[in-house]
This record gives structure tokens, C-alpha cells and sequence, in this order.
């Protein structure tokens, strides 16, 4: 964290505890309830991800562990401070994690961790009105620009002050300024944060029985990748109808413009869209779309500060927008269903996905990638995840397959 939010956080923690201390000075045993009625975070995640990779002799295969432990005080006049720790560790070593220079293996970008990943001060004592301050998550919208990339076992956060909105109908508007990004590339890394003034302001309404209109302006200042410092503007239209008991159709549409912001050198003009429609029948889905990023042909309409997993594909073949835009046609078929696991009803759900991908300037191909998804909700604390990608690429974006094994416990 940086000295600037970490000086300032430190004092407002530091004032918290005389309040702890003063409130609870009169009861018998202060540390007990305190503890009490404070809420204790825990979650663990095993997970095993192979990767087979072409330009690759051999394939990786890592098998790590993550564990999150924290605690968040309780209500003391309006504060609550919530403090948690994370760490990675490797149960097998045939990958690159990207810090531990075993490049004959394809990436797997889960480092060896140790590290504060929260660390934040929020104040609810103005009606309508959030204050957060610190070291902390921040997942906006469906994640495609702003998000904490949780897929990964190092997740990104965010040193920031936040404040959020809810004072008028439907509406709730958010500003944050961000003066680091902590990636998931974790703390050895060359690349393990962005340094900056970034700018973050997003408003979304709310209207009944139609859909929910988001506008957003994110400015990105990115010190250690000046050229991904941009002003992106856009908005985002989406919701639902329920045509019967079984039935719902789901809409959105989505227009974004970036420009260069701060210090970065390039004349960037580029634009995004989104369209997307799906229909639920019973417990089945089916959603298709088409999402574009533009290029000119130095850089790509870029989104450094997303959960880029969940976008163009699970193979992760384009984290990075090429130079000449990426098309990606998309479909996905859903199943969602319960089962009795344990003698309780248990959420099982299923996903197969298509990823076309065209390039935007010049005609070409960039290739076609199948994912596989299936969840099993197995008690209210334990989640098995399996997922499958197999992206087949062109010159220049090599194919691969990859698999995910992963068991969750969360408190």
C-alpha cells in the first residue's frame, strides 16, 4: 500500500481502536465481545490448472493452494475495519508462474504469495452514503473493465478511497481514486502493481420492469505502462422480460470510447461494443453475443484493470487486445438444476461455450476456442469447480488446451 493511503488509513485505524477501547472499557470482558460480535473471514481454494501449449516441449501442471484469513470489527460509531491476509503456495513446480523462471512450461500465473490483501477503514454514518478507505476489492458491473480477476489465486485489488451513492431511487453512483493496482502477479514480480492517480466514476439507474442503464468514465493512470493510460467513456443498457413461469428473454447492449490519458505517448482514438441477447427456458439458457475491440494498428482498445478471464474465452489467449482489434462471436449453452447432496438441495449448473474471433482491421482469422464448465455447490461451504478450454489459434496466437480442477471452502 502506499504511504500516502497507508499514513492515512493507519490514523483512521488508530482512532477506531481508542473507540473500541472507550466503548468497551465498562464491559467485564472488552477482547471477548469485541471478537463477538466481529465477523471472522476464511477461504481456501485447492485447485489444479494443466496447461498444453504449442511452441511448448513440455506441458505445465501446477497444483497450488490459496488461503484468505481475516476479520472485520464490528460497528463502532458507524466504523468497521476489516483486515485480512493472504498466501499461495505451491504443491507441485512443473509451471511457470511468471517470477520463477521456468520458461521451458507455459505460464500458470499463481506465484508463491504472501501478502496483505485487505486492508480497509469504512464509515456508514452518512445517510445514503459509503466511505471506504484502504487496501480493498472493487468489482464493478459485470467486471469488464473494473474487477479483482478472482480466478486467479492472487486476486488484484485495489488501494483506494471509495465513495458510494444510494440516496435517489434506482440509482447508486460510485467514485473511486486509485493510487495503486495490486496484481495478481504478486509481490516478487516485476509487474506486481500499477502506480498512479486513476480516476474511476460509474453511475448505474435502475428502471422498473425495463433494465438497468450504466454510464462510466474510467481514467487510468498507469506509471509502470504508460501506453495503457487511457479515458475510456461509455454506457451499458441490459435486463430481462418474463414472457411465463419458464420463460425470460435477457437483452444488453454496451458502447465505450478510450483515449490517451496522462503521460502516455501514443494518439489513441478506439472504440468497444457489445450486443447480446439470450433466453431461459426452465432450468436451459442460451445467450449469444458479439463484443468488439478495436485496434489501429499499433494498439488495441485496451482493459488492463479487468477480470480478463471471464472475457474472449477461457484459454486467456487474448489478455491483451491485439494491435488490430478482436471480433468475438460467442454463444453459450446453460444448464442449471439442484440435487439432493448430503440430504440438502445442492445448486449444480453447466456451461458449454463458442468463441469465433476475427480481427477487426485487415481480414484474417484469429482462430476458435470450445469451453467447458460445471459447478457443484457439494454444502454451504464447499464448492467443486471443473472447466475445460481448447482454443485452436493462427500464426501468432499459439493453440492450447487447458483444464481446471478446483475445490473451494469459504466461510
Amino acid at each position: 500500500m502506499t504511504k500516502r493511503l497507508f499514513k492515512a488509513l493507519l490514523i483512521a485505524g488508530g482512532f477506531l481502536a481508542l473507540l473500541a477501547v472507550s466503548t468497551a472499557a465498562a464491559q467485564a470482558d472488552a477482547i471477548s465481545v469485541f471478537v463477538g460480535q466481529g465477523k471472522l473471514l476464511f477461504d481456501a481454494r485447492l485447485r489444479y490448472e494443466g496447461v498444453d501449449q504449442h511452441g511448448f516441449h513440455r506441458d505445465a501442471s501446477a497444483l497450488t493452494l490459496r488461503e484468505r484469513l481475516g476479520f472485520e470489527t464490528p460497528d463502532i460509531a458507524k466504523f468497521k475495519l476489516l483486515a485480512e491476509l493472504e498466501a499461495t503456495q505451491h504443491l507441485s513446480n512443473g509451471f511457470n508462474d511468471t517470477v520463477n523462471g521456468k520458461t521451458i512450461y507455459p505460464q500458470v500465473p499463481d506465484p508463491e504469495n504472501l501478502e496483505l490483501n485487505r486492508l480497509q477503514l469504512t464509515y456508514a454514518g452518512v445517510p445514503d452514503v459509503g466511505l471506504t478507505l484502504g487496501r480493498q476489492v472493487i468489482n464493478l458491473d459485470d467486471q469488464r473493465f473494473i474487477g479483482a480477476s478472482a480466478f486467479r489465486q492472487n486476486e488484484q485489488t485495489f488501494d483506494a478511497a471509495r465513495i458510494d451513492y444510494t440516496g435517489l431511487p434506482g440509482l447508486v453512483a460510485s467514485y473511486a481514486y486509485i493510487d495503486r493496482v495490486n496484481r495478481v502477479f504478486g509481490e516478487r514480480s516485476a509487474v506486481s502493481h500499477f502506480d498512479g492517480s486513476t480516476h474511476i466514476f460509474n453511475a448505474a439507474y435502475t428502471i422498473a420492469d425495463i433494465g438497468k442503464v450504466v454510464g462510466y468514465a474510467y481514467l487510468l493512470d498507469l506509471h509502470q505502462s504508460p501506453k495503457l493510460s487511457t479515458a475510456t467513456y461509455g454506457l451499458q443498457f441490459g435486463g430481462s422480460q418474463t414472457l411465463s413461469d419458464a420463460l425470460k428473454v435477457r437483452y444488453l447492449a454496451g458502447y465505450a470510447r478510450q483515449t490517451d490519458y496522462a503521460n502516455n505517448p501514443l494518439d489513441i482514438s478506439l472504440n468497444y461494443w457489445r450486443l447480446e441477447a439470450g433466453i431461459d427456458y426452465d432450468s436451459w439458457s442460451l445467450t449469444g453475443g458479439i463484443e468488439t475491440l478495436n485496434g489501429n494498428g499499433t494498439i488495441g482498445f485496451s482493459t488492463p484493470l479487468a477480470t480478463l478471464h471471464a472475457f474472449q474465452g477461457y484459454a486467456d489467449a487474448f489478455l491483451t487486445t491485439p494491435a488490430r482489434g478482436i471480433s468475438d462471436r460467442y454463444a453459450k449453452l446453460g444448464y442449471q438444476t439442484s440435487a439432493e447432496i448430503f440430504g440438502a438441495a445442492r445448486k449444480l449448473s453447466a456451461a458449454i461455450w463458442y468463441h469465433d474471433f476475427q480481427a477487426m482491421h485487415g481480414s484474417g482469422s484469429l482462430g476458435h476456442e470450445v469451453d467447458l464448465e460445471t459447478s457443484a455447490k457439494i454444502t454451504d461451504h464447499w464448492r467443486l469447480d471443473l472447466a475445460y478450454a481448447d482454443y485452436i489459434g493462427v500464426a501468432g496466437f499459439a493453440s492450447r488446451t487447458k483444464t481446471w480442477l478446483a475445490l473451494t471452502l469459504s466461510y
